[in-house]
């Protein structure tokens, strides 16, 4: 009787249906700028293992450039403190310290270990907010001249989203030299305190034009683009294929000398041919 129960107590924990290991939802951005969303496990000598959906995934360490453990998303003044080969952590209220990621364990919060220079440290996922490890392609900059570079957020239809305050959005395009895209754009940015002194994606609508704007000869509040740090290009209202003047990554921007006053947002449908 003894070993008829415990028999059948066997098959029915082989029987039962297993739980899942849980780890935080993390947004894993890559180097090219692409990302991924989903539960983080482990790190360790085959790299970050993440699942997603019901699928498990390993990630390389070199191809993270950083890990995200909110909602809030990267800004510039984060991103400009990211040091080759040192892992900058941001923890929840804006503490900070650089090091090197040495261990991942436990379950949802895991225990994470740092190797930094007055020794190891343990924080837990819930503690996190960012945990930075490289540059990537599309990161927001500080631009030289005091003004933002912020990465463009895409909408449900697919567009990018080009906030009005920000005065150049980088896109996850990569273009090439001669090579043609199309913009659809739609939207409308108020450029000033004034109601009246607003802008669509061709310029202001009363004319206005600014002489230290990046392009002083076309509309204030107009809809521009550049790729990498080379010179700004009108993009406008037209829907014809621009040429593209470099290689490197696409960003759109707004006519404006100073965004920070500006509201609004303009979204552009980008189409490479």
């Amino acid at each position: 009787m003894t070993t008829r129960i415990a028999a059948v107590l066997v098959l029915a924990a082989l029987a039962a249906p297993s739980t899942a290991v849980a780890g935080p939802r993390v947004t894993i951005t890559f180097r090219s700028g692409d990302r991924i969303r989903g539960e983080l496990l482990d790190f360790g000598g085959v790299g970050f293992t993440i699942r997603v959906g019901n699928n498990e995934q390993r990630i390389p360490p070199g191809d993270v450039a950083v890990i995200d453990l909110t909602n809030g998303g990267v800004t510039a003044a984060e991103a400009a403190k990211i040091r080759d080969g040192r892992a900058f952590v941001v923890l929840h209220g804006g503490d900070t310290f650089y090091g090197s990621l040495y261990d991942i364990g436990g379950t949802d919060p895991l225990q994470i270990i740092f190797r930094t220079p007055y020794g190891d440290r343990t924080v837990t996922s819930s503690q996190v907010a960012r945990i930075y490890f490289a540059r990537w392609i599309g990161m927001p900059t500080v631009e030289a001249s005091g003004g933002t570079t912020q990465e463009g957020s895409v909408d449900q239809g697919g567009g990018v989203v080009v906030p009005g305050n920000v005065c150049w959005t980088a896109t996850t395009y990569t273009v090439r030299r001669g090579q043609h895209v199309a913009f659809d754009a739609r939207g409308e940015i108020r450029l000033s305190s004034d109601p009246n002194d607003v802008a669509g994606v061709g310029g202001s609508k009363i004319g206005r034009m600014l002489s230290n704007a990046p392009l002083p000869n076309v509309l204030a509040g107009a809809l521009i683009g550049r790729v990498g740090y080379s010179r700004p290009f009108g993009i406008g209202d037209q829907q014809q294929g621009l040429q593209m003047p470099a290689d490197g990554v696409l960003f759109l921007g707004i006519n404006d000398a100073d965004c920070h006053d500006n509201a609004g947002q303009f979204r552009v449908r980008i189409t490479p041919m």
